[in-house]
């Protein structure tokens, strides 16, 4: 019989968030600020340069997964008597490829964003950062802040230097070399011997919880396949060493749920179907700590229906805030200002 697990396991999120916990964090904890829409914007970026190759280079693995052929491109060209987008992303190079791209997911002068932000209230803990993006530098220092994947040097990719080498489409061969990162592609076989990896194997028997947030191991669901299998063997690995309960943190998480349930081979994998940007908020707000304090006299469905009410709100603020910038959107909740723990329920 196939368990039912339940889509919002707030009990285990507060047991999380209240102690030292392992939160390992995907892509979606980054947005809305770092997108999924980079190769419209790497293409629109091209077009606007107005300059291609005149003949075009082998294409570089990160090419083939951002600038992927659609036959769509040649259909529309075709009706249309125009260049096939194709034949455009043939003639992009791949260096300037690559600076558009780690420009793309960085953000020059960034302040902390709500979705980490919130760490800052949480119990020392490790954070297993997957992205490559800046967004979360500022984080309190009493965490054990890793990079698997290593980070983009945002001071170079946004230098003038660099800005002006793309302007004039003149961005040198050698340039992906001094981006030492891991690119949004498989993962080599040895990666996990690199210090974050050891790292966190030291300190996984110290954590309670295991948070995955907006995390999918790279999936590629065309494919059936996931990008970073080294790290999802290694991560279940320890599961199975240290059994800890874990619980997915998206939109979609039954999916990952289920991998990683089958993975282990324990029932103790559940779910918050939440976008982590707005539960941030929701929390920040200390919308979250006053739901928590009713519960004992409503139930655990108290704090769905506030999440949901607190998304609608947030959603209708930034539909009409003139400012494009989702953390720049004010959200009419008190701040949370000297809680340091969430009630009991």
């Amino acid at each position: 019989m196939t368990r039912v697990v339940p889509q919002y396991d707030w009990r285990l999120f507060r047991f999380a968030v209240t102690r030292a916990s392992l939160y390992v964090l995907g892509a979606g904890a980054s947005l809305p600020i770092i997108t999924h829409q980079i190769a419209e914007r790497i293409r629109k970026a091209v077009w606007d340069i107005g300059s291609f190759e005149a003949v075009y280079e082998p294409p570089s693995a990160l090419k083939k997964r951002l600038l992927a052929y659609d036959i769509r491109f040649d259909i529309d060209a075709f009706f249309s008597d125009s260049i096939s987008q194709n034949t455009l992303d043939l003639h992009t190079s791949n260096a300037l490829l690559e600076a558009l791209f780690a420009r793309e997911i960085t953000v020059p002068g960034a302040t902390l964003p709500p979705q980490y932000e919130i760490f800052n209230y949480l119990p020392a803990s490790v954070v297993f950062n997957f992205n490559n993006d800046n967004l979360a530098d500022g984080i309190h220092p009493r965490h054990l802040h890793l990079r698997p994947h290593g980070a983009v040097d945002y001071g170079l990719v946004h230098s003038p230097m660099v800005s002006r080498a793309i302007e004039y489409s003149a961005v040198p061969d050698s340039f992906p070399l001094y981006l030492e990162y891991h690119r949004p592609l498989p993962e080599p076989n040895n990666i996990t011997a690199r210090p974050a990896y050891r790292t966190l194997a030291r300190h996984f028997e110290d954590v309670g919880c295991v948070v995955l947030i907006g995390y999918s191991f790279g999936e590629q669901r065309a494919a059936g396949s996931i990008d970073d299998v080294e790290s999802f063997e290694m991560l279940t690995d320890l599961l199975r060493w240290r059994p800890k309960p874990v619980l997915i943190v998206g939109p979609d998480p039954e999916q990952l749920c289920f991998r990683v349930e089958a993975a282990i081979r324990k029932s103790s994998v559940t779910m918050l179907r939440c976008r982590w940007n707005v539960l941030a908020e929701f929390m920040l707000s200390d919308a979250f700590g006053m739901a928590c304090e009713q519960v004992h006299r409503k139930s655990l469905q108290l704090i769905t229906c506030e999440y949901r009410r607190f998304e609608g709100i947030l959603d209708d603020d930034r539909d009409q805030s003139d400012d494009p910038d989702p953390v720049g959107v004010i959200v009419r909740f008190r701040r949370l200002r000297s809680r340091k723990s969430w009630p009991l329920f």
